[in-house]
């Protein structure tokens, strides 16, 4: 009874049991579950909160485009990843809880970078409140590195 008990409490890595066939997803696959990936979604994640960090009140126009500039590489970025794990993944992308909290963050951003070409800040109502809404959802791309790090067995 226990050892039944064990088994269906028991919840598999979902990278290491949803291997595809397809030589070409298996491809993408191994990509994406390398830890080097990892690393370098990391990174780029730590290099997002500095980028993050670099925006204040009263900041000149050529910092903001810098800022913004980054914006759009991170985006993109993270858009690629999301792209590359939905290849290797398919549909059962959506069968795991951070990569359905990544995949509302890389459309929070993309819905950011979007707001943030059009000027609404003249218009009155949710128009106007929604690229700051976008820019708090941002932040939410932080959050990500606590999945990175529980899969880290060093840390």
């Amino acid at each position: 009874m226990d050892i039944q008990r064990l088994i269906l409490e028991a919840k598999p890595d979902y990278e290491a049991t949803n291997v595809p066939k397809s030589p070409f997803r298996k491809k993408f696959h191994d990509l994406v579950t390398n830890p080097k990936f990892d690393a370098f979604i990391m990174s780029f994640i730590m290099l997002n909160m500095v980028q993050m960090a670099f925006a204040y009140e009263g900041i000149t126009t050529p910092q903001q485009k810098v800022i913004d500039y980054s914006n759009h590489v991170f985006t993109v970025t993270f858009l690629i990843e999301a792209i590359l794990k939905f290849i290797a993944f398919g549909m059962t992308y959506f069968n795991n809880a951070w990569n359905k909290f990544d995949f509302f963050v890389v459309s929070a951003s993309i819905g950011d970078v979007f707001l943030e070409a059009f000027d609404f800040s003249g218009s009155g109502g949710f128009l106007s409140v929604a690229p700051k809404v976008a820019r708090v959802m941002r932040v939410l791309r932080v959050t990500r590195i606590l999945r990175l790090a529980g899969k880290a067995q060093s840390l």
